[in-house]
């Protein structure tokens, strides 16, 4: 009987182990994964040069909000445009 017992003991020792590396593979793939797609994303602003000195502008907003329209159709500056001939002989 403590044969089977260290067996099974050991088996589950074993198994337990193994479980451990799996997960811990699984971890390192997804770090592995993570750290490329932040490194191709292009809204990531978090490796910006820092002793940049002209101005930046984050936009921090959901990309929803980005894209949607600020400015109505119904609203804008009308201009009236004038052709002028600027001909002149020389």
């Amino acid at each position: 009987m403590t044969f089977f017992a260290f067996l099974f003991k050991f088996a589950f020792f074993l198994f337990i182990a193994f479980l451990v590396f799996i997960l811990w593979l699984a971890y390192r793939f997804y770090k592995q994964v993570t750290r490329v797609r932040r490194q191709f994303n292009p809204y990531d602003y978090q490796q910006q040069e820092a002793n940049s000195t002209e101005n930046t502008i984050i936009d921090n907003r959901p990309m929803e909000e980005r894209y949607k329209q600020v400015i109505p159709d119904s609203e804008g500056e009308y201009v009236d445009f004038t052709e002028d001939d600027d001909t002149k002989s020389e």
